[in-house]
């Protein structure tokens, strides 16, 4: 399968999924209560936690490797199955001493230990989908992930309005998943075998170490502001800082999530080629500026709006804990997709040493600023994110020599053009208008259309260029 014909399946995948997420996530903010997302937010990030460790970054190793394929996703699916099965026995078993002490909430404590079935579900299930995506098998996965994303709303949905609260966002993830394992395992050939070849095991086991210890640190990013915010703060705030930053993640995984597993596997087939990874690198890193910056101001501008509109009154606060969120997000995905670079050069370790070398400084912050209330918290996380911009770019430059200076006038001429057009949108919309939704509706299209405009003027010649002579 072709690069444009994968991105095409990768893409409907993400879209027929956002499509689908968002509608379900905004109706069941409707009938629960920042509590429930809260109770449910606590157990779900201590689930990803374990992930990192019973996934030991055998999926990334298994696309990368490029010989002995059989060997090495039987010792990667043993490896899954056998640190799944321990790591989930040990969350049933701590569940109420990690509730208590990092949550002081002892509703988490029973929700943590279903959730564990989870643990289990994704480890039947990682190799195959690992192999699908290395085979560039992006139709069939459409399939699992529409299928997927759609059981949950179905089964929580109606939870939710018969008074199941938390319960009924646990039940709709555990629905998902169940059903994911059962369409890969129908739709890859693959099966387990018992044959080991010890040292495909070793060098598998090497490469999925580093990718690891990258995931363990990007869970820190991910995942250490909500504990933070949860230990200090409880689960309501936990709720609103959770659900506000997860809108603009949901718009940004729709947008890119297509992009990250087909770039990952056309990059593994560049082998050490650095003059066209560093012209795909700064393709990449200038369409994610074009289109996330606009993004990320117009839901900042009227983050408001969004809360009124969306959310309903129970969510009262919630304005700018999106807004700024969004900019973090936004920023954040200039160097999205940086990690499949340094991956695809076989150098892991890139991105776990740039990540770990701030994990240090965010930790002390969250937990100095979370002193002062939510509102403060959220505005530290987006400067952290910008510094952490800074630092990938750097070394994007010292792997692979892209123009940095470049990087740094479209990201400020992008902006620029954002603000002027979505700031004045807004005045003429306010002033013609007060009707909410009115408002909203001329402020997204009406700025839409002059940055889309504005940018194509400026980089017809350039970007868009590119971009078109890439996909033909």
């Amino acid at each position: 399968m072709s690069f444009t014909h994968a991105l095409k399946w990768s893409f409907l995948s993400e879209l027929a999924a956002k499509a689908i997420q968002p509608v379900v996530f905004i109706v069941l903010a409707r009938l629960l209560t920042p509590e429930d997302f809260g109770v449910m937010t606590a157990a779900m990030m201590v689930i990803a936690f374990s992930q990192i460790f019973w996934e030991a970054g055998m999926g990334k190793a298994l696309i990368q490797r490029q010989s002995h394929i059989k060997e090495a996703a039987n010792a990667a699916f043993m490896i899954n199955i056998g640190l799944g099965v321990l790591i989930a026995g040990l969350l049933y078993l701590f569940a109420q001493p990690i509730a208590q002490t990092f949550f002081q909430d002892d509703r988490v404590t029973a929700v943590l230990q279903v959730m564990t079935l989870q643990v289990l579900l994704g480890a039947l299930g990682s190799v195959q989908t690992a192999l699908l995506q290395k085979e560039m098998g992006f139709k069939k996965l459409f399939w699992v992930r529409f299928a997927t994303v759609s059981l949950p709303g179905l089964a929580s949905i109606p939870l939710a309005l018969n008074g199941w609260g938390y319960w009924a966002l646990v039940a709709g993830t555990l629905v998902g998943q169940f059903a994911q394992v059962l369409m890969l395992w129908r739709m890859s050939h693959w099966r387990p075998g018992f044959t080991r070849d010890s040292v495909v095991t070793k060098e598998i086991g090497k490469f999925g170490a580093w990718v690891g210890a990258t995931g363990l640190l990007t869970w820190f990013y991910a995942w250490a502001d909500s504990m933070v915010v949860g230990h200090y703060l409880g689960t309501v705030d936990l709720g609103l800082f959770n659900t506000g930053g997860k809108l603009p993640a949901i718009v940004y995984a729709m947008i890119f999530g297509p992009i990250l597993p087909v770039l990952y596997s056309q990059l593994t087939r560049m082998g050490n080629d650095k003059n066209k990874m560093r012209e795909v690198a700064e393709l990449s890193v200038s369409v994610l500026t074009i289109i996330a910056l606009p993004i990320a101001l117009f839901l900042f501008i009227f983050a408001n709006h969004i809360e009124s509109l969306v959310f309903g009154r129970q969510w009262a606060g919630l304005g700018i804990v999106l807004g700024l969120m969004a900019l973090m997000h936004g920023f954040s995905w200039i160097v999205g997709m940086n990690g499949e670079f340094y991956r695809a050069l076989g150098k892991p370790s890139y991105e776990t040493i740039v990540t770990g070398g701030t994990l240090g400084i965010y930790l002390v912050v969250y937990i100095v600023v979370i002193q002062y209330g939510l509102e403060k918290f959220v505005w530290a996380r987006l400067f952290l994110a910008l510094g952490a911009l800074f630092l990938h770019l750097a070394l994007l430059k010292a792997m692979l020599h892209v123009d940095l200076f470049e990087m740094g006038r479209r990201i400020f001429i992008v902006s620029a053009i954002s603000l002027v057009a979505i700031i004045s949108t807004k005045a003429g919309a306010v002033a013609a208008t007060k009707i909410e939704w009115m408002q909203l509706f001329i402020g997204c299209f009406g700025s839409a259309l002059i940055i889309i405009a504005s940018i194509y003027l400026i980089e017809r010649n350039g970007v868009i260029m590119k971009i078109r002579a890439r996909l033909n």
